[in-house]
């Protein structure tokens, strides 16, 4: 479209200039339309390779008609005396770049301080309330897996795929779904409930690849809670796998240019992203976005989700958008968003009045709770990296935030007391690069508010420990070789800290009785941790001296307690009630 309109302005300008100069019509016209074909080749090539985005809101179009008006000033300067381009020419090039210079001005969050600052739509939660607060995957499914160590196992399984083929970047998924996945190693039954898998399509290793097949034959599936679940999927149901349209093909198939020429040439696109749905048939959810103040500020609008085998293309709003699809809201816009929400509140300048200004930690992962899929990204005060205010959880369909506020230490000083571990020279193999801690993510592990992270090898990228640290007292940390191991470790770490305080048992009035089956127990030195029939969440500790032994589980205990709002129970008497 584009190319077609320099075309004709190109004849049109050519021909009039030229004519008024003593030439014909008609030879002018013919001059004017060879350019005006070599310019609109020119953009037209252009646009294609370089999938630029034509619209009024983007600055694209307008460098572009700058780029033309040079180019065509150029071309008709060989025609006609210089010095009689120069005033149309030239009004037109500085109305260009006075109208960028003035959107630029215009899009300064100066005067649009307030906007900004309320793009994002937040939900605050108490910190009364954040303890029943699980935000990440369960605790019987913590996600142990990270991409690097995702793209390791899947190369384990990839055989003679590994000398045509690569893995693209890994889309962290939360899925729901039930299919027989053919393997490599044969028909694998996948069956999931919300649970975390990293997706991700063999890409080609060379245009040359890529000519002799001209589709992809298979994805890979890595569950981020078990690195020995990993799968390269080449059929789904038994239908083979053959993605034409992805974003390492070329020409016409590269999905983003198949995009462009398909409806898409005048919308802004963002997060090419790869995911399956249900059935396990792959798809790239587009997100569509537009410009909300001049030339910057994009919202998003919806998402066009490209069947990679067909190259269908349908258009959703983020409400109606497929239940499979979960990132629709690119990981930069809604950190940019955090970041206006919390350093705008009071202004744009603010260098005397920083109270309440807030900033997102670093690190931003995939979480799924109960009630869906979010970024979890902690929140602390400006030029604080030790405390912690809480964390944001943000819908990545919606975009919409919550914000469980919380006092405590935040993920940077978790990841120092990690990092800081003596115990089998763990800081040392830090310091030289042999293990890498991942970023801590905060769940709920037994009713305490908790850090959990891996410590990764460097050299073959598998974890050798986890780890966990108190989210509320950096004292409490424990890690082990596996997860057992590690959640054990901190348990105890917790207890004795808890023990090294005085445990003042409250009066009479203040006590609670409890009657209830033990349905778990288990012994660390001398004390003794156990879950109870229907007390879910809590765990009752108490140390041998008043603990006759228990050995099964069946047995019924009466306990005495102080009343607590806290999920680590401090047992003042037991006994066994036969």
């Amino acid at each position: 479209m584009l190319s077609g309109i320099f075309f004709l302005v190109t004849v049109v300008v050519m021909g009039w200039f030229g004519s008024g100069d003593g030439k014909s019509w008609g030879s002018s016209l013919t001059i004017g339309s060879i350019v005006g074909a070599l310019i609109g080749l020119f953009f037209l090539g252009v646009n294609y390779f370089a999938c630029s985005v034509i619209t009024f809101d983007t600055s694209t179009l307008y460098i572009q008609v700058l780029l033309f008006v040079a180019i065509l000033w150029g071309a008709t300067s060989i025609m006609v005396d210089a010095e009689e381009l120069v005033p149309p020419f030239g009004i037109a090039t500085l109305v260009i770049i006075l109208g960028l210079i003035g959107s630029a001005i215009y899009s300064w969050d100066w005067f649009h301080t307030d906007y900004r600052q309320k793009m994002l739509k937040v939900t605050e939660v108490p910190e009364s309330a954040t303890d029943t607060i699980v935000a990440a995957t369960s605790n019987k499914h913590l996600c142990t897996v990270n991409p690097v160590v995702a793209e390791r196992v899947a190369l384990t399984k990839m055989g003679d795929y590994k000398n045509t083929y690569e893995i693209a970047n890994f889309t962290k998924q939360s899925w729901s779904g039930d299919f027989i996945a053919t393997t490599p190693e044969g028909d694998v039954h996948v069956c999931g409930e919300n649970r975390l898998f990293y997706v991700a399509p063999l890409e080609h290793k060379s245009f040359w690849t890529w000519k002799k097949v001209g589709y992809s034959p298979a994805y890979v599936l890595v569950d981020a809670c078990d690195e020995d679940f990993a799968l390269i999927v080449t059929a789904v149901n038994g239908e083979p796998i053959n993605m034409v349209y992805t974003n390492g093909a070329w020409f016409s198939k590269n999905l983003e240019r198949h995009m462009r020429s398909n409806g898409y040439g005048n919308t802004i696109l963002d997060d090419f992203d790869f995911e399956i749905d249900e059935n396990g048939r792959p798809w790239s959810p587009v997100t569509t976005m537009e410009n909300s103040i001049a030339l910057t500020t994009p919202v998003v609008t919806g998402v066009a989700c490209c069947d990679l085998q067909t190259g269908d293309i349908k258009w959703y709003s983020t409400q109606d958008a497929p239940e499979f699809v979960d990132l629709i809201y690119p990981k930069d816009i809604v950190y940019d968003r955090i970041y206006c929400w919390g350093d705008y509140k009071n202004g744009y300048i603010h260098w005397s009045n920083k109270e309440g200004l807030t900033q997102a930690c670093d690190g931003m992962d995939v979480v799924q709770t109960e009630t869906g899929c979010y970024y979890y990204v902690g929140i602390q005060a400006q030029s604080d990296e030790v405390g912690t205010q809480g964390y944001m959880l943000i819908n990545t369909r919606t975009g919409e935030a919550t914000y469980f506020r919380r006092s405590g230490i935040s993920e940077q000083e978790a990841a120092r007391v990690l990092e800081s571990n003596n115990e089998n020279n763990i800081n040392s193999k830090i310091d030289q690069g042999v293990l890498a801690l991942t970023e801590p993510i905060f769940y709920n592990i037994d009713g305490h508010k908790t850090y959990f992270a891996t410590y990764v090898s460097t050299r073959d990228y598998t974890v050798k420990y986890y780890g966990f640290c108190s989210a509320d007292d950096k004292a409490v940390w424990g890690y082990g070789e596996n997860l057992e191991e590690a959640k054990n470790s901190y348990l105890t770490s917790f207890h004795k800290n808890k023990s090294t305080k005085a445990v003042k048992f409250a009066d009479e009035q203040n006590e609670l009785t409890l009657e209830a089956t033990v349905i778990e127990r288990v012994q660390e030195g001398n004390a003794y941790f156990f879950r109870l029939e229907g007390q879910d969440g809590k765990t009752f500790y108490a140390y041998s001296n008043i603990v006759p032994e228990v050995r099964w589980n069946a047995h019924k205990i009466k306990i005495s307690y102080n009343k607590t709002e806290d999920n680590l129970i401090a047992i003042s008497s037991f006994e066994k009630v036969e």
